[in-house]
């Protein structure tokens, strides 16, 4: 008694210091993880790989049913075991057992709890006493838990790697945050932002929502130095009169993927994150009034993640640059949807570049058509005398090129264009059309957004364009 006492006491003077109770959830100096076996099959385990393969530098306490040694860590039977305060906890054992670790936590002092399993409400009636279980000891304590029915979080800044499955070892540190309801269509966006080569900075797999919610976590992210970007997929809100007030608050571009449109999707739903159906036209009026981009598809969700990692697009006045006369002409389609503005080119600019031309076969205008010209190192000239140019917002260029007869050219091009974005701080989308592993090739190693299509960038820059006009009317 008197070696529990004291024990006790030692916890108590062991305050964890955070300025926000959500910090310690992305940044904790130690974790425990329940529900960890040395049995190849088992899904604790896999967290524990995680940690180490990102790098996480805090200590890791694998806990199970069994002693053992996970990756080098030794499995602890109890908490009990462990002698110092524990920031994190991270549980993925049955439903039926969840309740009661959640109370050996609050016993140990652990504050913040991740709940992966699932079982719950999702489930029907027979998950909800366990709910409310959870919800009983974590008010007794001052647990805050995030889950259940969910894949943990990651941090990148911190190494922080909790889902259960094994994470593609390609995420690269980025400004990006996510805030997924779904842990499979979470997973999936990082997958994406690898492709993409668009870093990610925080991930969050909310689950059931049933004690963090998105309301919870929104403002930290919003405040959060390390997020540029708030990229959000909910299949329903916990709250939505209050998501659109925290919404609202935000100088951060947040995009919103809302599923659970249709009836027919709310019962799938229901029985995957415990989602309900709301009117989708009252989503979509909520999600303006708030200042959301709201997307519909994955795709869409990225190529709005991609062009706010160029300059904010301030105006309507764009100059369209093609190395295709068609491609030129689906691009001023695109202009002419999105309402965007074509300035015509002065015509010193246009008797330098039809100085250049082999064949003065093509009109040279705004779009202007490059096709009978064969030089990358002009192509960048063109492109810089456009984006100095003050009666200019932006530039969508288009390029097409084979890799083994351009290819090296070619990326020099786009490492110049880059170069040019950072300087005169106006964004150009870059279009490029060549093989798939070449364009993979330029997303992993190129600082811009590269897009596949005109129709896509331009839809991107209005996005952009929407946005700064916005924030304009925020200031």
């Amino acid at each position: 008694m008197e070696r529990a006492g004291k024990k006790d006491q030692e916890r108590k003077e062991r305050v964890i210091d955070y300025t926000d109770e959500f910090h310690g959830f992305f940044y904790p100096k130690n974790l425990a993880i329940f529900g960890v076996s040395s049995d190849e099959s088992n899904l604790g385990r896999v967290i524990v790989q995680n940690l180490l393969t990102f790098g996480y530098k805090g200590e890791i306490i694998p806990v199970g049913t069994k002693e053992g040694v996970v990756s080098g860590q030794r499995i602890l039977k109890s908490l009990n075991e462990f002698k110092c305060q524990i920031d994190l906890a991270v549980i993925l054992t049955p439903v039926k057992t969840i309740p009661g670790i959640l109370k050996e936590c609050g016993e140990n002092g652990i504050k913040r709890v991740i709940i992966e399993s699932g079982g719950f409400s999702e489930m029907g009636v027979a998950g909800v006493p366990f709910e409310k279980a959870c919800l009983d000891v974590a008010k007794k304590f001052g647990i805050r838990f995030i889950g259940p029915n969910g894949i943990g979080i990651t941090c990148m800044e911190t190494g922080l790697a909790l889902p259960f499955v094994r994470m593609r070892t390609d995420l690269s540190l980025g400004h990006v945050s996510i805030l997924a309801q779904s842990g499979g269509v979470g997973m999936s966006y990082l997958g994406y932002l690898a492709d993409e080569n668009l870093g990610l900075n925080k991930f969050v797999s909310v689950g059931n929502k049933l004690n963090v919610t998105e309301n919870d976590l929104l403002p930290y992210l919003i405040d959060d130095r390390g997020t540029e970007i708030i990229l959000l997929y909910l299949e329903g809100f916990s709250d939505a009169r209050k998501f659109v007030e925290v919404a609202s608050r935000s100088n951060k571009p947040l995009i919103v993927h809302k599923s659970n449109r249709f009836r027919e999707s709310a019962r799938i739903a229901s029985s995957h994150t415990a989602a309900l159906f709301s009117d989708d036209h009252l989503v979509d009026h909520a999600l303006r009034q708030a200042g959301c981009i709201r997307v519909n598809t994955r795709d869409e969700a990225m190529n709005c993640a991609k062009i706010f990692t160029l300059p904010l697009l301030k105006g309507r006045k764009i100059a369209v640059v093609s190395r295709s006369g068609g491609n030129a002409v689906i691009a001023a389609d695109a202009c002419s949807r999105y309402r965007f503005v074509l300035p015509p080119f002065p015509q010193d600019f246009i008797d330098k570049v039809e100085r250049r031309f082999r064949a003065s076969v093509i009109k040279l205008q705004n779009p202007l058509d490059l096709g009978d010209l064969y030089d990358f190192p002009f192509y960048s000239e063109i492109i810089e005398d456009l984006i100095k140019r003050d009666n200019l917002d932006g530039i969508l260029f288009i390029h097409g090129y084979r890799r083994d007869f351009e290819g090296i050219e070619a990326r020099a091009l786009i490492k110049k264009i880059e170069t040019l974005v950072e300087q005169y701080q106006k964004p150009v989308a870059c279009v490029v059309i060549t093989e798939a592993v070449e364009l993979d090739y330029l997303k992993r190693h190129s600082g811009i957004p590269i897009f596949s299509s005109a129709e896509k960038a331009m839809s991107a820059l209005n996005v952009s364009r929407n946005w700064a006009s916005l924030k304009r009317g925020r200031h």
